[in-house]
């Protein structure tokens, strides 16, 4: 009974032990491997930050991930220049005087926030302009830096504050081509808005020079405006001043009478910025500058294709605005109904005058059906009757050298037969028949300007 009773007592602390080991292995286990199986969020975790640092930063031979600095330095860093030639300034490593950089940093904050106390005056503008010198001290003794950043911006600010806006300006475009992914891109967007739009009202020439404003450049200060808000459709197409950028230019455009500058930068802010509060005003103005950009019958059509196309998009798109502006609108599609009832006659008339009948005709009869409330459908209606007893193609001068040539009616067509002209000519005339008599038209229409000779 003992050795049995002993034999049980085994058995069951070895069941106990293989529990025991069933339980902790895993465990232990886990723990060995990172507990990633218990902690859900780890590797996720992980993956979020190896991304947000394949953004911001790059990877170091060591694995460690480093963050950004300036241009400069990546330069430096991927440079083949030898290191007997760091000493030409721009070659060599970037300037590192961390301990003189904040100091003078933190005296330039003083300086600023002692202009800021000021009243309006020379003496203010004064006090910022020293502290923009300060800053940018700061920044050139440590090169490629969070710091420098800092610089870049604050003596930016500064200038703005004393307003010598180019200087201003010229600080912005460092800090932007320094550092591209700068936190500090709205508020630089903002400021050299800003700027731009105070240039814009000024039109000088370039041959008037300035030497007394600082708020001003050297000359041609509108151009200059226009300049600093193109740059900045360039250096952040999708930031949060983009669209009303956009729409400044071409505004500015617009007000100059520079109608296809204008209506191209129109299109642009109709096609790139579709959430943009301008939309139905880039609409409304670009269906302008397309009618004043509109040269003739003599020239392309294309500014009329666009502002059909805006004129059909504003009641779809805007029905409450378009509400608001209908008298101007209906002004506008009755413009474009007729300059293409205006090319439709211009082409029908010319080749009436080359004794083409059968082209004469088939503008002619488009005229007749669409453009028919228009005063060149009596004029259609002429080059009909008088292009009744005409052959369908101009007579052939010196028909027996011509013959020497290959004729294309000779060639068998590849895809589709040449229609048959009787057919072409009576299916023209049925149709001009038709819709003469349904205007009400007499046998004896009007007769065409003078310029229409046979």
């Amino acid at each position: 009974m003992d050795g049995l009773q002993t034999k049980n007592q085994a058995a069951d602390h070895s069941s106990r032990f293989a529990m025991s080991l069933r339980i902790a292995l895993p465990l232990a286990l886990a723990f060995q491997t990172g507990c990633a199986s218990l902690n859900l969020f780890k590797k996720e975790d992980d993956e979020y930050k190896r991304a947000r640092n394949a953004i911001e930063g790059y990877e170091d031979k060591e694995g460690n991930w480093i963050r950004p600095e300036g241009i400069r330095a990546d330069k430096s860093r991927n440079s083949n220049v030898p290191k007997a030639l760091h000493f030409i300034p721009g070659l060599g490593p970037p300037t590192v005087n961390k301990e003189i950089a904040k100091s003078t940093y933190l005296e330039a904050d003083e300086i600023f926030k002692k202009a800021t106390k000021l009243p309006d005056g020379k003496e203010r503008q004064a006090t910022f302009r020293e502290a923009a010198k300060k800053y940018n001290q700061a920044g050139k003794n440590w090169a490629s830096s969070a710091l420098e950043q800092d610089a870049f911006f604050m003596t930016a600010e500064s200038y703005f504050f004393a307003e010598d806006y180019p200087k201003a300006e010229d600080f912005f475009v460092k800090l932007l081509k320094e550092y591209p992914r700068t936190r500090y891109q709205d508020l630089v967007d903002k400021r050299r808005m800003e700027i731009g739009l105070f240039w814009l009202q000024f039109n000088d020439e370039f041959y008037h020079l300035n030497v007394s404003d600082n708020r001003k450049p050297w000359n041609d200060t509108r151009k200059h405006g226009v300049r600093v808000l193109e740059k900045m459709r360039l250096d952040n197409p999708i930031g949060r001043l983009a669209d009303d950028v956009t729409m400044e230019l071409a505004n500015t455009s617009f007000k100059k009478e520079n109608w296809n500058d204008a209506l191209d930068t129109y299109n642009d802010l109709i096609s790139t910025y579709p959430d943009s509060p301008h939309q139905f005003d880039a609409h409304l103005l670009g269906v302008k500058a397309a009618l004043m950009s509109y040269q003739g019958a003599d020239y392309s059509d294309d500014p009329l294709e666009k502002a059909e196309k805006m004129l059909k998009q504003l009641p779809r798109q805007f029905r409450e605005k378009a509400e608001g502006e209908r008298e101007q609108i209906e002004t506008a599609m009755k413009e474009v109904h007729y300059r293409r009832a205006e090319r439709e006659y211009s082409t029908a008339l010319y080749r009436y005058n080359k004794s083409e009948a059968r082209a004469a005709q088939l503008h002619a009869v488009r005229i007749i059906e669409k453009y028919s409330d228009t005063p060149f459908y009596e004029k259609a209606v002429a080059i009909m009757e008088k292009t009744g007893g005409m052959p369908p193609e101009p007579t052939q001068q010196l028909s027996w050298l011509a013959d020497w040539f290959p004729n294309r009616d000779k060639i068998t067509p590849l895809t589709k037969p040449t229609p048959n002209v009787d057919e072409l000519d009576k299916e023209l005339r049925d149709k001009y028949e038709r819709t003469s008599t349904k205007q009400g038209v007499g046998a004896t229409p009007g007769n065409p300007d003078g310029t229409i000779r046979r």
